[in-house]
């Protein structure tokens, strides 16, 4: 039967004199390596604003119309619907199209070095990092000179310069949804914390310009709906009159009636323009969000310390499992 060995810090401790030199030059050569590397990666400032959609704010009011709730409009032609409700509202934020109207946002960096349009600042002020730099090194990406004119913003066909501005401005805007408040949250990630909150802020009047347009074309449908149905009943109820269908005549007065009721309502609440209620206003972040660079340096070189210990000591390692 073999004897079991037993761990000899005679043994270790000899072990590592003996590759005491590596250690002395690579473990701090490591910190340095990671130091360097993470510190090439830019602080970005995180500024976020959070919504409350129209649509809760009349449940809460207790308000049986509102414009997000068409359903409530009974114009004899079964429920209607919207095609975009609160909950799609991500995806508004991540289309093309959206995304071109923030980049003609003004904006200024807080050191003034910087004033211009959003679009300018992700294209001519943006300090890419070295993962970044190398990829574009190696799929030998478009190069731009700084000194030259940016093209047009075009939302059908970004290219060039207009699609890598779309791509790093969908990488720092972001939009959540909660489903069961809708609630939405939108977030934006900058170099700069004084661009962070203009675009943020830029973003939410954006979101709410959108959906004030778009409910007030719907409304506009349905209200242009509500008065074809008001007429299509009136000439109904006359041509009952008419017959002596006084049963039918009572039936569409009462419809008429209701019509009429629908379209009075629908007309002052065309008159609302606002479709979000701001729960958390813009501020400008007073400390970056990431990385922390040093602390992932020592995280790094930690964990090649304890690599390399596991390396110079196999053998112990391995006898003692």
């Amino acid at each position: 039967m073999q004897a079991k060995q037993e761990l000899s810090w005679a043994a270790i401790g000899a072990r590592l004199k003996a590759n005491r030199f590596f250690l002395y030059w690579f473990i701090p050569l490591t910190f340095v390596c990671a130091l360097s590397l993470t510190y090439s990666v830019p602080t970005y400032y995180v500024c976020s604003t959070s919504l409350s959609t129209e649509e809760m704010s009349a449940i809460a009011d207790g308000r049986s119309f509102t414009l997000n709730h068409p359903e409530n409009y009974d114009l004899g032609l079964g429920p209607l619907r919207y095609s975009i409700t609160p909950d799609d509202y991500d995806e508004v934020v991540e289309s093309t199209e959206f995304i071109c109207k923030v980049l003609a946002t003004p904006v200024k960096t807080e050191d003034n070095s910087f004033e211009g349009t959003y679009y300018e600042y992700v294209i001519r002020h943006y300090r890419k990092s070295w993962s970044e730099a190398c990829k574009q090194w190696l799929t030998r990406g478009e190069a731009y000179q700084a000194d030259a004119q940016l093209p047009e913003l075009d939302a059908f066909h970004p290219k060039g310069v207009v699609a890598t501005a779309i791509a790093r401005a969908k990488k720092s805007i972001s939009c959540s949804i909660n489903h069961q408040t809708k609630l939405v949250t939108l977030s934006v990630k900058a170099q700069d914390p004084l661009v962070a909150a203009l675009i943020a802020q830029a973003t939410s009047k954006a979101l709410d310009q959108f959906a004030t347009d778009y409910y007030a074309d719907k409304t506009e449908q349905i209200y242009q709906q509500l008065q074809a149905q008001i007429a299509l009943t009136r000439a109904g109820y006359d041509e009952a009159l008419r017959t002596g269908d006084n049963t039918r005549a009572a039936m569409l007065h009462d419809a008429c009636a209701s019509f009429e009721r629908q379209a009075i309502v629908l007309q002052a609440q065309k008159l609302s323009n606002t479709k979000f209620t701001t729960l958390k206003n813009v501020t400008v972040p007073t400390g970056p969000a990431g990385p922390k660079h040093l602390a992932t340096a020592i995280a790094v070189t930690m964990i090649v310390l304890v690599l390399t210990l596991l390396v110079i000591y196999r053998r112990e390692v391995f006898s003692l499992l």
